[in-house]
This record gives C-alpha cells, structure tokens and sequence, in this order.
C-alpha cells in the first residue's frame, strides 16, 4: 500500500511540474486554470508571472489579485479530438 501511494504522489508531482514548462516553453502556450466550481481562467505569459511561495510555484495574473497553484492548471490545446465510446 505505501509503494502505490508512494508511485501514485510521484506521478502526480511529475504531472503538477509538466504545466511550468510548458508555460515558459512559448509566449503562444496557454493555460486553463480553475477558479471556482464552474468557472475557468485562460492564462498565459502576457497576463500571467511564475512566483515562487512557502515552497510551492503559482501562478499569478498581473492585473489582479489572483493566485493560481500549479496542479491546477492544465494545458490548452487547439486541436479537437473526437470522443471515442
């Protein structure tokens, strides 16, 4: 049981530190990220600053008071794909 929870918080630190590449790889990457229940925030690096907090990285929207953690946000792609049953 400690070796699946020990697997399992290894991956999900690998998949939070995969969105801070991909925001620092281009100024076109941009990232949806969670405000509320329903609602979403697109960030990139034109609205968008990395800071670094109490040992945890954020994201933070230059024109407001928002702060966003790193795991939740995910990466937004243009391409469509089809759902597959």
């Amino acid at each position: 049981m400690r070796l699946f929870l020990l697997t399992f918080l290894f991956l999900g630190t690998i998949y939070a530190s995969d969105t801070i590449n991909f925001f620092k790889a281009s100024k076109d990457n941009k990232l949806i990220c969670h405000v509320g229940q329903y609602s979403f925030k697109v960030l990139s690096q034109e609205n968008a600053t990395l800071q670094k907090m109490n040992g945890h990285t954020f994201f933070k929207l230059k024109n407001e008071n928002l702060y966003f953690l790193n795991n939740s946000c995910q990466e937004l792609k243009n391409n469509k794909n089809g759902i597959i049953f």
